[in-house]
């Protein structure tokens, strides 16, 4: 896949489909681009797709030194910037990914056609804050496995594996991951809050929840999407990371919802 240097970083990304309009996926915590590969197939006849690993992910740039999630917040502008994307664009994040996507429509509401968040995670509860510092020394000192099973437990509960090889290829990327960037990222998280960007957001968006969602219950995704001005919610059966566990059903509510809206197509 090719790769791009952008404020200090280089971002690897994959682009494919059709224009003019452009689509911008950004992945989870612990993932990659490849999150996203799932609803290429069908997204890619519509938009030029962008996806990217994330500073810290796949294979991106680890990072190093000071760390906060608004860096991963400029990366958006920087790299669309870097590639010429046509604005407005859309934008759909997963997990915190939907949580990138609202700081980034909030600061940027000229560049953002629409949205999709699906598992919106904006922030961090009180109860949570302990456990992303706890996971970040375990990962530290000894390694990805140390909290594969206790993460994916969470976020890909038993009833949502669908498809064996589907979670395996998963699984094997988490572990992949670098322990010190995992660490920064966790750490960063503790310390983000996009709820209020909430009330910003002015371009038409669209919030999934997961039924089987572990970490964000579908009470909660509610309660974020009433305070977004006019945004749709939706039901998805799926866990947190949406796009691997529900990807039919996911695409069939992101094309309805961008058939609502108009995009354009060639």
């Amino acid at each position: 896949m090719p790769t791009i240097s952008i404020e200090g970083a280089t971002i690897n990304y994959a682009l494919s489909g059709v224009g003019p309009d452009w689509l911008v996926l950004l992945h989870e915590i612990g993932g990659t681009l490849e999150t996203w590969s799932p609803l290429v197939p069908h997204l890619e006849k519509h938009f030029r797709v962008l996806r990217y690993d994330q500073r810290g992910a796949g294979g991106s740039s680890r990072i190093e030194g000071a760390f906060s999630i608004d860096r991963q917040v400029e990366d958006i502008a920087a790299l669309t910037a870097a590639l010429g994307t046509p604005a407005p664009y859309h934008v759909a994040g997963v997990a915190i990914g939907a949580a990138l996507a609202i700081r980034h429509a909030a600061r940027h509401p000229d560049s953002v056609k629409t949205l999709v968040l699906a598992c919106p995670a904006p922030g961090v509860s009180a109860d949570r804050i302990d456990y992303l510092a706890v996971r970040a020394g375990q990962v530290e000192r000894e390694g990805m496995a140390a909290t594969v099973d206790n993460t994916l437990g969470n976020s890909w509960p038993p009833e949502t594996i669908r498809d064996r090889a589907v979670y395996d290829a998963y699984r094997a990327r988490f572990l992949a991951n670098d322990p010190a960037s995992y660490a920064a990222i966790n750490r960063a998280f503790a310390k983000f809050d996009a709820v209020p960007d909430l009330g910003a957001i002015r371009c038409p968006t669209l919030v999934l929840a997961g039924r089987h969602d572990r970490l964000r219950p579908p009470d909660y995704v509610r309660g974020i999407a009433a305070q977004i001005p006019g945004a749709q919610l939706k039901e998805v059966d799926s866990g947190h990371i949406m796009p691997m566990q529900a990807p039919e059903a996911l695409a069939a509510a992101m094309e309805a919802f961008y058939g609502e809206n108009r995009p354009q197509n060639p």
